[in-house]
This record gives structure tokens, sequence and C-alpha cells, in this order.
């Protein structure tokens, strides 16, 4: 038997090997994501009854999910990556290759149905036990959305360039009539309309020329095969515009150049106006959605790329145009039961919604121990909790200061709160509402004497008042109490291991460090993909390491293939 050698290509073999026998000869990724795809319930399962014969769906969902779980979610990436695969080319079993608009429109419509995709890959990850149901946690991860914090611009600021704008354009709409002959009879809105007529194509020639240079100059450079040379006495884009444009015409040849320029400008400048225009539009809409008639403060910010997404504070990469992803994860196998995505940058204002989200993609948590940072501590996060049957435990933050309202103790037998001085605070208003009771304690005689007193009281007369809301402090006071305990300790212990685990593993296996869509609910989309893919990992290593899961995957493959007959 000769001894076969990498160096020489055309070797012959006694017999080619078959793609089958490579991939069947074991578990293998590709089979069990053609068992994955023919096991859905999904919508984009359905095919047309009219029109040329369809893809096979099953078959063209395995490929593609196939090359998502290599991590390329891109339909170029996934399309080379079905070119290269053994395991993708025996999907595919001599099926062509799906075209990129193909790839495009099967994960826009995975998307829009996310919610039973996710579903039903839990259902998946439950049956065969890797969801323990017991014990739970919640963490956050800020992900930069696809846009530059650098295209962001404040209210006031945004109101104060637009009206900058438009008087720019009037001087050069001023100054372009002063150098145009025959014109007397046009009206101001006449004049306009024509010139920015001319401006759009000024600048449409413009980019057009620019663009046909620059791929000249590329084919120069690195086409050395290359013989063109730049055709002399070439028409420019300037001389062009000046034989075509109506409003050249009326002007003096030594003005045209500069005319030309002009129009350029009132071109990139009217389409700058009318951007910020628009984001000036839906960043009020947005504001009155959310806080009625309530004055716009001009700080507020909006992104002209992604007017949804927020500046955000990230913990290794300063502050960035973002959107803030929470994820519920269960701890027996870090499966992802629940997500939510916002654009707001407080964690504390995510639990709520994404304990919601998961109630619809798992169930209920009712009797299940969650377990978060400090910032998801708030009264309304713990009442909320308790409402829903959930045994809530967070971290809770201390402040620095040795005079903060959470170094007073108080006695609920007193009504009272002890300074950290050793001074009684006594009750000495009472305020009640329909939703709740708030007192207030002082004690002025013990603030005048207090050597603190300085750098406790903050108020004019030197007197320390602690407000007490006598439902929300309190369960403060109690999640405080449970987060100490022993088995609150033990909950708190694995905060940190069980999520942050399963962001680093999206980070890294699927590369996912930025939103590609744009959008609040794209961006959760996206999100819930990528979620999904880190719970079919896991399916996976139980696919791997069971053998009566791969008898279940394997005998499917004989099933879909009659059927396919």
């Amino acid at each position: 038997m000769l001894r076969r050698e990498p160096q020489l290509r055309e070797q012959q073999m006694f017999l080619h090997e078959l793609v089958s026998e490579i991939v069947e000869r074991g578990p293998h990724a590709a089979r069990f994501f053609l068992y994955l795809a023919s096991i859905l319930d999904l919508d984009l399962h359905k095919v047309s009854s009219t029109g040329t014969p369809p893809y096979s769906r099953a078959t063209l969902l395995a490929s593609i999910f196939y090359a998502m779980y290599s991590g390329h979610f891109a339909s170029e990436k996934i399309i080379a990556f079905l070119h290269d695969s053994i395991g993708a080319q025996w999907i595919l079993n001599g099926m062509a290759i799906p075209s990129r608009k193909t790839i495009d429109r099967v994960i826009d419509s995975l998307l829009l149905e996310i919610g039973n995709f996710y579903t039903q890959i839990l259902e998946l990850c439950d049956s065969v036990g890797l969801i323990g149901g017991e014990r739970v946690y919640i963490d956050g991860t800020k992900k930069q959305a696809n846009a530059s914090k650098h295209k962001a611009m404040s209210y006031g600021y945004l109101k104060e360039k637009i009206a900058n704008g438009k008087e720019a354009l009037k001087i050069l709409f001023a100054e372009l009539r002063s150098i145009m002959d025959g014109i007397e009879e046009l009206t101001d809105d006449e004049f306009e309309a024509l010139v920015l007529e001319d401006a759009a194509a000024t600048r449409a020639e413009l980019r057009k020329s620019h663009k046909q240079d620059l791929a000249e100059k590329q084919d120069q450079i690195f086409n050395i095969d290359s013989k063109a040379k730049p055709p002399e006495n070439k028409e420019t884009a300037t001389e062009k515009l000046k034989k075509d444009l109506v409003s050249l015409q009326n002007i003096e040849p030594e003005s045209q150049d500069k005319a030309v320029e002009m129009l350029s400008d009132i071109a990139f400048g009217t389409a700058r106006v009318e951007r910020m225009a628009e984001a000036q539009t839906i960043l009020e809409k947005k504001w009155e959605k959310e806080h009625g008639k309530s004055k716009i403060p001009d700080k507020k910010q909006i992104n002209f790329t992604d007017p949804d997404s927020s500046i955000m504070q990230t913990k290794h990469h300063g502050v960035q145009q973002c959107f803030n992803h929470q994820a519920i994860i269960d701890d027996r196998a870090n499966i992802i039961i629940g997500t939510y995505t916002s654009n707001n940058s407080s964690d504390q204002l995510g639990l709520i919604p994404a304990i919601e989200n998961t109630k619809r993609t798992f169930g209920s948590l009712e009797g299940i121990v969650l377990g978060g940072d400090a910032g998801y501590f708030s009264a309304a996060n713990i009442a909320f909790t308790i409402d829903e049957g959930i045994d809530f435990y967070a971290s809770f933050p201390e402040s620095k200061s040795l005079f903060a309202k959470d170094k007073f103790e108080y006695n609920e037998q007193l009504d009272a709160y002890i300074c950290p001085n050793g001074n009684t605070l006594n009750l000495q208003n009472c305020c009640i509402s329909e939703s709740s009771e708030k007192r207030l304690y002082s004690n002025e005689s013990a603030c005048h004497s207090c050597p603190n007193g300085k750098d406790c009281a903050k108020a004019n007369d030197g007197v320390r008042r602690i407000e007490r809301d006598m439902v929300y402090d309190k369960l403060r006071e109690d999640a405080k109490e449970k987060a100490q305990s022993e088995f609150g300790k033990d909950v708190l212990r694995h905060r940190k291991h069980i999520p942050e685990p399963v962001f680093g593993n999206i980070i890294t296996q699927d590369s996912f460090t930025q939103s590609h869509f744009r959008g609040n609910e794209k961006a959760g989309f996206e999100f819930d993909l990528h979620c999904a893919f880190q719970n079919i990992r896991k399916l996976f290593k139980v696919y791997l390491s069971s053998k009566s899961f791969q008898d279940v995957v394997h005998s499917r493959e004989c099933l879909y293939y009659l059927s396919s007959a």
C-alpha cells in the first residue's frame, strides 16, 4: 500500500471516502442540527404552494443553525462556512447552497418568531434535565449599539444646531442669488426649489466622480496586472455640471466653480438640517409618550444613527452608545430562561420586565430563589417579587458616608431612629396618603450639641432629619436581613460565577460585542438569538455525552430522509 503524501496533489485513492461515512460514524454536530431543525414547529417551516420549488425548510434551517453554532451569524460568513464544512455538505445533501437573500430572509423570519423559537428550545432543555427550576440569577450586560456615541446630540444643542444650519443656508441662498442672472422674476420659493434640485444633482455627481476616481486609483495600486492608464483630457465632474445644470447657465464663467461649491454645500447643509429636524421630532414624540407634556431637559440626548440607543457607562470600554440586556439564568446548567432588552442604563428597572418575559418563555418563577447584585436592590423590585411568590435575594448597596441614612438604626418599639453617635431621633411628623405612610424623625437639641453635626446635617438649621416610608423602608430592611442570613449568603456567593460566564461565552463563541440590528426591539431579538444558541450548545453537550439521546437523534435521520423521499 502506497503511503499518501500531503505534498502530492494528484494522488489516486482506491475508494473515495463518502461524506456520510465521515459524518455518520458517530455523534456529529451536523446530525444534531438536522434533528433540531426537523423537530421545531416554526412558521417559517411553512412553504407557499405557488412559485418555484422551495428549499427543504428543515435542511435550510439545519445548515444555518450549524453555521450559527460555529459563530457565524452574518449571511456572507454563513455561505463561506457552508462551502467549507463537510458537515454542512452532509446536511445539504446535494441541495444548492442558499443565496445571501435566502439566508437573510430566514434569519429575519426567525427573529420575528424568536419568542416561539426560544420557548421550544427551553422545552427541549427541560426535557433532558438541564433546568433545575430551584435557583436562578439575574444579571445584565451593556452591548454597544450599531451606532457611534459621536453621532449623538443633546436636545438643547440640537435645536441650536438646527437654527444655525437654517441661518447658514439662508446666507448661501442669498449669495448664490446675487451672482445669478435672469432670475429676478422668480419668487423666493421658486428660486429655492430650483437651487435645491440642482444642489442634489451636484452632490450626486461629485460623489459619483469621487467613487470612480477612487476605484481607478485602487486598481492602479493593487492590480499589478493592470496596464490601464488614466484617460487624458478626461471631463471632470465640475465641467459636466457646468453643461447640465440650469442654474449654472445663468452665472458668469469665472463664478461657476464657486457656484458648484456653493450648490454642494447647500445639498450637504439641507440634508444635515433635515436629519437633525427628524431626530428632534423622534425625541419629542418619545418624550411625550413616556413623560407626557412635561418639558424636555436640554441635556436629553438622541443618537442620529440609532435613536433607540442610549449613552451608557460600560465596565471595560468607558462611555458607549449601548443597549442594556438582562438575562435570568438557571443555576443547574446555566440555561438562560428569560431575557429583556432596554435603552435604560439602570439594571434596577430591568428586573420586573425580565421576570415578565420569563413568564412568557419559561413560566412562573413562583417558589424559585432569585439572586441578583446590588443593582437590582429596590423596594419596588422587592415588593414585586413578594407578590409573585419569588424568594428574592439581592446584595444591598452601602453608602461610604458614615452618616448616610443606612447608618441610622430604626427601633420599631420606640418608633425612633438611633444615630451613629447614639442619639435618638424621635417622630416629628406623619404624612399618610392612599399609597404610602411617611414619617419624619429628628432631634434638634442633640444635633446642635453633636460634634459630628456639620458632617451629618446638611440643612441650613443644622438639624438632621430622617424620612421613613413605613412600607418600602420596611421591605428594604427585611431584604437586607435576608441577604445577611446564612442561606442568603450562600445564594449571593454564587451570584457572579453563574451569570457572568454565560455572557463571556456569548462574546467569545459568537463574537457578540456589538449589536448589528438597530432599534430596541431588533436589538432585543438579536440578543435573544444569541441566548438561544447558548442554550443550544448545552443541548449539544447532552447529545455528545448521552448514548440514549444520540439514539433519538440518529433514529430521527432515517424518518426525515424517508419522509423527504
